[in-house]
């Protein structure tokens, strides 16, 4: 036995007892209405079922030895089931039997949190329950989660210490090509939830028409990334709402790549299972029961604090509790509007969100939603409150930035002034007696005409004078 084998062994925690049953628990979905509601999406859908086969090709090919044609013949295998992905969702044990039987725990919480996922998705994705009907669902199905010894813990994590192992890296540096595929179904995995969140079903084609071009012809692609896509990047307001739904999603995916890291080292099969209950142990709940989100020590196991303003999300490299890195973006403080750097409003307000280039990010108002759009090159989707809490704007711009609205009635106020107070001067209404009724209610707004959409789209509100940027070194090249 080698000595570092021997070290890892002698600083293994006490495992959880399940950890080494062999005793059959498995956890069955919950039987509801809504599931397999995904389908409504059927682009969608499939997408993610073509995300399960390829997680499975790879592992099955890296556990029989097959690692030296992973980026070639293994990579073409899994590009062609993501151009012509299967209609129904696989069990991935029968594509990965070898990886299932020598790794039968690790697929337990990867088949549990996955099922959570899947079960989210359908609520969101489901015609039937209303918007505050849906919230109680995805609470519901986040307690049952709970209840099993496997669930990965709804706290924030620090990112840096998860992936400050030895060998982390290994995997990305040694199969970009294939690490571009898994961090291109983790981008997908959480671009979907603010696109279903909260917005009509109506609105859900045509903005996965958006986001799924992107993922096949960009995300999936992509062997540059800086770090793995984080929900809250990609899904702002559901990570807001649901803070510990992102948090676990992003603490899978993190143990997703500690899994690929420990395969990729090389050091023998002992070690690698070493290493790989130890990834497990580390994001289990029952690790960080007795732990709350916004405390901890720093830059450790139990760091459990997150950036203001977005508690969905860990300390990332460099990141402290104002500030965070986020990739194409720069350095950004998740409670301002990234277009202003005026505060976002709190509580259940909101003003609208930009989705483009990869990125969603939380605006002030419609305004900002608007312009922040124009400035960035390709399609982008804008999704915006109205003065109707149940009935949310959603806009979607093509190259050339022309507007299509879910609502035909759309009718806009901009009466500009100062930048702080934009959520009253720059908003959205349903209609125009909306408008009207909102007009007689504010008295300074006395002569305002509702602005049609056609008219709006060719405005602008120029730079914001608020707007401040963090001039900061990448944390992840310096």
């Amino acid at each position: 036995m080698t000595l570092l084998l021997a070290l890892a062994i002698f600083l293994q925690p006490d495992l959880p007892a399940w950890m080494n049953s062999k005793q059959a628990d498995h956890w069955a979905r919950l039987q509801a209405r809504h599931n397999d509601a995904v389908y409504n999406v059927p682009a969608l859908a499939r997408d993610l079922n073509a995300v399960a086969v390829g997680h499975a090709i790879a592992y099955e090919d890296l556990v029989r030895g097959e690692a030296e044609t992973l980026e070639t013949k293994t990579y073409d295998r899994i590009w062609a089931v993501l151009k012509r992905p299967p209609r129904l969702m696989p069990d991935e044990a029968t594509i990965s039997p070898t990886f299932v039987r020598h790794y039968g725990t690790l697929q337990k919480v990867f088949d549990w949190a996955h099922t959570l996922h899947a079960q989210t998705v359908d609520v969101l994705a489901d015609r039937r329950m209303s918007d505050s009907q849906k919230d109680k669902e995805i609470e519901r199905l986040w307690v049952r989660y709970n209840r099993a010894p496997f669930a990965i813990t709804g706290l924030p994590l620090n990112m840096e210490h998860l992936d400050g192992r030895p060998h982390s890296g290994a995997f990305r540096k040694r199969f970009p090509r294939v690490n571009g595929l898994f961090w291109g179904y983790h981008w997908l995995q959480g671009a979907m939830y603010d696109m279903l969140y909260r917005t009509p079903w109506q609105t859900h084609q045509p903005q996965y028409k958006v986001i799924g071009e992107r993922y096949h012809a960009i995300e999936l692609l992509k062997t540059d990334r800086e770090f793995m896509p984080m929900f809250a990047e990609v899904s702002p307001r559901f990570a807001k709402r649901f803070p510990h739904i992102a948090n676990a999603f992003d603490n899978l995916h993190m143990l997703h790549d500690r899994v690929n890291d420990a395969l990729a080292a090389n050091k023998g099969r002992e070690w690698t299972e070493n290493e790989i209950d130890l990834a497990i142990w580390e994001v289990l709940s029952s690790t960080h029961h007795k732990c709350k989100p916004g405390e901890g020590e720093t830059i450790g196991l139990h760091d459990h604090r997150h950036p203001m303003g977005m508690p969905g999300m860990g300390m990332m490299k460099g990141s402290d509790e104002e500030t965070m890195y986020m990739p194409g973006m720069g350095w950004m403080r998740m409670w301002e509007c990234a277009h202003c750097s005026v505060p976002l409003p709190s509580g259940d307000n909101w003003g609208a969100s930009v989705t483009a280039n990869g990125w969603t990010m939380l605006v002030r108002c419609i305004m900002c939603a608007r312009d922040m759009a124009a400035e960035t090159i390709g399609k982008a989707i804008i999704r915006a409150a109205t003065e109707d809490p149940d009935k949310t704007l959603v806009l979607i711009s093509d190259e050339m930035g022309n507007l299509t609205s879910n609502i035909s009635t759309v009718v806009f106020l901009e009466q500009q002034g100062e930048h702080p107070t934009c959520h009253r001067w720059s908003r959205a209404f349903t209609s125009a007696s909306a408008f009207d009724r909102y007009v007689r209610e504010n008295a300074e707004y006395a002569g305002e005409k509702p602005i049609s959409l056609e008219d709006w789209s060719g405005m602008s509100g120029g730079k914001p004078e608020t707007f401040r940027r963090i001039e900061r070194p990448n944390p992840y090249r310096s």
